[in-house]
């Protein structure tokens, strides 16, 4: 039965396979695929161009500004220009050099000779760095005077730096010159350099609050102030953390010194704090980021998908991590600036679109339980496959969720400064802290600050020698002023706490 089989030959069966109709049967089969994935991203593509010129027009009807020309500032004035001066002048690296001042090992030495206990502190290279390890040393606690000496004497080769920003402060403005052209690969060397004055001031603050200096600090507790209010003409998200960590800054100092100011300094920083308004500065960041946003994807739009990906890879943090992109994954970018960009591109403006409406529905306060709900809805939007169609969506909002947390609790923080400050006032009047929050209006405040969680009422607590003020955070609960001093997230803290004391002039017979 089997030998017929024995005698065909395999070569022979094999040339009687029509190899011509498959292969072109299997050729067929291919470009029918690529035709129905051209065709299939070209409809998405068309459907993807209809959304956003829909959600364009529609937001330009509401009158909602969607690029950055209408948004960005034109030049100061210098004379009335904070930025306008050399120390603001970029080196060849593109960095500002500002508070660089170097510390020789003849005066590192002369400083360890001066304070002996603190010697290991000491080293050749940045003064900055002295400061740092002192503030590293003295972790949730005040400097030691001997600390505090240290920091003053390592900071008093840079006075003409100081002096001159204290006279750059007293200009009515302030706009750096940044080239929002550039998109993602613009400079902002400032930034860098604010921050670093900030942190400086304010060590030099505690510092003289420490050895209860003239002034206690609250001429650097000024300057700090006036710092954040330099990018406010800033439209990017990236100055907007800045000017929240400049605030952090200055609410700290604030916490620890003021029962160490007299009366006429705590007015006048209270005073200075009244412009200090984040929730509203956040309207106008949004619609910025927005604006930038749809820059970058013009860029993006017409760039070769080698730009392209190599943008993508920067924003999603690859480029940091050292890693590269596969090709497939590579072939689904191309895919994605083909069928989805557009598409993309309605979708991140709608988002925006949603967070100004729900600020502009609750102007001065925040629901947290509404935001989450709100950012849980956006979320929904991005699960799936849809992660991929909302690429440039999916990598820009992360960030911009967590900063509504954040600004919420500086902007307490902040209304629980000019409290404090009023009630400093108060305390060296009347020889005694307040029994109630009511007794600073109308003399000391205008009107009591609300809780920026949901407008209700900011509480407090005395026993005579120190006070307990706070916002019940973001859990929208009153936890009796129980704080959660570890945890870093202000979502994940209780209540958002201020604590204070009775003046030392003000316990005195």
């Amino acid at each position: 039965m089997t030998a017929p089989f024995r005698d065909v030959n395999p070569l022979s069966m094999m040339k009687r396979i029509p190899w011509r109709k498959i292969l072109s049967c299997i050729g067929f089969l291919l470009l029918l695929l690529v035709t129905l994935i051209v065709l299939a991203g070209t409809w998405f593509s068309y459907q993807g161009r209809r959304e956003w010129a829909e959600t364009k027009a529609e937001l330009q009807r509401r009158g909602e500004v969607l690029s950055l020309s209408d948004i960005v500032f034109p030049p100061l004035p210098p004379e009335q220009n904070f930025f306008a001066d050399p120390i603001w002048e970029p080196n060849a690296e593109g960095k500002i050099e500002l508070f660089d001042m170097q510390i020789s090992a003849k005066e590192a030495a002369a400083l360890q000779k001066q304070f002996p206990s603190l010697a290991e502190s000491i080293k050749e290279g940045k003064c900055a760095d002295v400061g740092r390890v002192i503030n590293r040393r003295a972790l949730n606690r005040s400097y030691t005077p001997e600390e505090a000496a240290l920091v003053l004497a390592t900071y008093e080769p840079m006075k003409s730096d100081f002096a001159t920003l204290h006279r750059l402060a007293l200009r009515s403005a302030a706009r750096f010159p940044i080239n929002y052209e550039k998109g993602t690969a613009m400079l902002l060397p400032h930034l860098n350099a604010l921050m670093k004055s900030g942190q400086i001031l304010a060590m030099m603050a505690r510092a003289k609050a420490v050895l209860k200096q003239e002034n206690s600090g609250a001429d650097e507790m000024l300057l700090i102030l006036r710092l954040p209010q330099t990018v406010d003409d800033d439209v990017t998200l990236i100055s907007y953390l800045v000017k929240l960590s400049l605030y952090s800054i200055a609410i700290s100092v604030i916490e620890t010194s003021v029962s160490d100011w007299n009366a006429n300094q705590a007015g006048q920083v209270q005073h200075a704090l009244v412009n200090a308004d984040i929730l509203w500065q956040v309207v106008g960041i949004l619609r910025g980021e927005r604006a930038f946003g749809n820059q970058v994807m013009d860029q993006l739009k017409k760039a070769p998908l080698g730009e392209f990906t190599k943008t993508l890879q920067t924003a999603g943090g690859v480029s940091e991590s050292g890693e590269q992109w596969s090709f497939p994954q590579e072939l689904l970018l191309g895919a994605y600036q083909f069928a989805f960009f557009d598409g993309d591109r309605a979708f991140l403006n709608q988002t925006y679109q949603k967070w100004l409406d729900y600020l502009s529905s609750e102007p001065g306060q925040v629901t947290p339980a509404m935001l989450e709900a709100l950012n849980a809805n956006i979320d929904e939007s991005l699960r799936g496959v849809n992660r991929y169609r909302r690429l440039v969506t999916y990598l820009a909002i992360p960030a911009v969720k967590e900063m509504f947390a954040r600004a919420a609790s500086i902007e307490a923080g902040l209304r629980q400064a000019r409290i404090a400050c009023a009630i400093q006032e108060y305390a060296l009047s009347e020889k005694a802290l307040p029994s109630s929050l009511d007794q600073l209006v109308p003399k000391y405040l205008d009107e009591i600050p609300r809780d920026v969680i949901n407008g209700g009422p900011m509480h407090y607590r005395s026993d005579g020698k120190e006070y307990v003020l706070w916002s019940v955070g973001w859990n929208e609960k009153d936890d009796g002023g129980v704080s959660s001093p570890n945890e870093r997230s202000p979502q994940k803290k209780l209540d958002w706490v201020w604590k204070g004391r009775l003046p030392d002039a003000a316990a005195m017979p």
